[in-house]
């Protein structure tokens, strides 16, 4: 993964759940999904839907085109 610049809450939490996602562990997993749903704490239900959908595109993009 490339140098991200996180701008948004929305960049953050989808960065988490990128990492969640593609973790080489379950305890780095386990920590990225705990930093998402602290960072999704202040969003609403369609923001969180939305990050979420950015995150699979993400990384079926990567795991496509890499």
């Amino acid at each position: 993964m490339t140098d991200v610049e996180l701008k948004t809450p929305e960049d953050a939490l989808t960065l988490a759940l990128t990492l969640a996602i593609t973790a080489e562990t379950e305890k780095q997993s386990k920590e990225c999904t705990m930093l998402a749903r602290e960072i999704g704490r202040s969003m609403t239900a369609k923001q969180i839907e939305l990050c979420k959908a950015a995150a699979i595109c993400a990384v079926e993009f990567e795991r496509t085109y890499k």
